[in-house]
């Protein structure tokens, strides 16, 4: 009879292997097994015996696999990024009219597209985004104001759709008043309740204060204190210095912070900031995906092989159980009917003991790869 070895850490081998040992090594085994004492031949019967129970290859509750690295981005510039990485973001841009005019030779409006496609781009694709326009409605004149502060407008609902967003980008024109309080609640809608101040974000790019009579300063402490507990970011465009100080007072009241580009150099230097912010937070992101991944990984590994050694075990124990009883009740009872059932346990006593290995291998595999992705994520922050 040919019954493949399989040793373990070099020393442990399945019961029911012969493993070309001498009838003599096989008669003294320890007392505990319960075969000390037993005749060779009655072994060897008992082995023969098992095989009908023991066909299962327990091989295949040990599987291997890799575990993920994660690819992080190294730093570009010294800007600082968020505390805490971004879940949702809403854009929000003026279309009011003063958005055509001009800094460093391109207009407000052309700046603000460039300013949200370069920012969405940037963001971990995990996180949803957002596009909405406010002022994009009647025009600049008297008669054009009730239509333009009336008018907030969707562009892109929250997804993790790019190229919608890209797309919806080019849709913003610059055209009446600014209802910029009216821009923030809309944004807020489009938020979820959250425990965690940071993980939603609003982008208000917008070259002036509040002209359609609402309260964005009270609107932004809304959002920021409120269920969504929001950030309130502004990037304002050429701004004079009371309104400059008065959109100041909205990214304060969000719990945000106010940039005032006044030239193509303010904008770059804005905008590297903003990349960094990006890359860090994309950066967080990744790292925690990937330990979650590997932990998931490992531990549904260390599952399926517990429940599939468990079954191995139970399935075996219970067909030579019922075989054994059988032959008992038809007064066929085996004389090594004791040295089997010492086998099996020994088989089985086996197959646990692959499974701790199993598992502490398994999981210093992973701590070891946690470490790494920790002080990858150390380097390039």
């Amino acid at each position: 009879m040919d019954i493949t070895c399989r040793w373990l850490s070099g020393f442990l081998a399945l019961a029911l292997c012969g493993c070309g040992s001498s009838s003599k090594e096989e008669a003294q085994d320890d007392p505990s097994t319960g075969l000390n004492g037993a005749s060779a031949a009655d072994v060897a019967k008992a082995r023969a015996y098992l095989v009908q129970f023991t066909a299962e290859n327990p091989d295949r509750c040990f599987a291997d696999f890799g575990l993920d690295d994660v690819q992080l981005q190294a730093r570009e510039s010294d800007g600082s990024g968020p505390g805490t990485p971004p879940v949702r973001v809403v854009v929000a841009i003026d279309g009011s009219g003063s958005m055509a005019g001009r800094i460093g030779g391109q207009t407000k409006i052309d700046l603000a597209r460039d300013a949200a496609t370069r920012f969405l781009d940037g963001l971990p694709p995990t996180v949803e985004a957002s596009l909405l326009v406010f002022g994009q409605q009647g025009d600049n004149s008297e008669a054009g104001k009730a239509r333009s502060c009336a008018g907030v407008d969707l562009l892109s609902p929250m997804s993790n759709d790019r190229a919608r967003l890209g797309a919806a980008v080019s849709q913003v024109r610059a055209v009446g008043w600014t209802p910029l309080a009216a821009g923030l609640a809309k944004a807020e809608a489009l938020l979820a309740r959250s425990s965690t101040r940071g993980e939603q974000v609003i982008y208000v790019v917008s070259d002036g204060e509040e002209t359609c009579g609402g309260d964005p300063v009270a609107t932004a402490r809304r959002i920021n204190s409120g269920n969504t507990l929001a950030i309130v970011n502004i990037i304002g465009f050429g701004l004079p210095s009371r309104e400059a100080a008065a959109l100041k007072a909205v990214s304060d009241a969000g719990g945000g912070s106010f940039v005032n580009v006044n030239s193509r150099a303010d904008y770059d230097q804005t905008f590297a900031q903003v990349r960094e912010a990006n890359r860090q937070a994309a950066n967080a992101v990744r790292h925690s995906n990937t330990i979650a991944s590997n932990a998931v990984r490992t531990s549904n590994a260390l599952s399926s092989a517990a429940v599939c050694v468990s079954n191995i075990i139970s399935a075996e124990s219970v067909r030579m159980s019922n075989d054994l009883s059988a032959r008992a009740v038809k007064g066929e009872a085996l004389p090594f009917d004791r040295i089997a059932q010492a086998l099996l346990k020994k088989r089985h006593d086996a197959m646990e003991l692959r499974l701790k290995l199993y598992r502490s291998r398994l999981q210093g595999n992973e701590l070891e790869v946690r470490r790494t992705i920790d002080a990858e994520a150390k380097a390039v922050r």
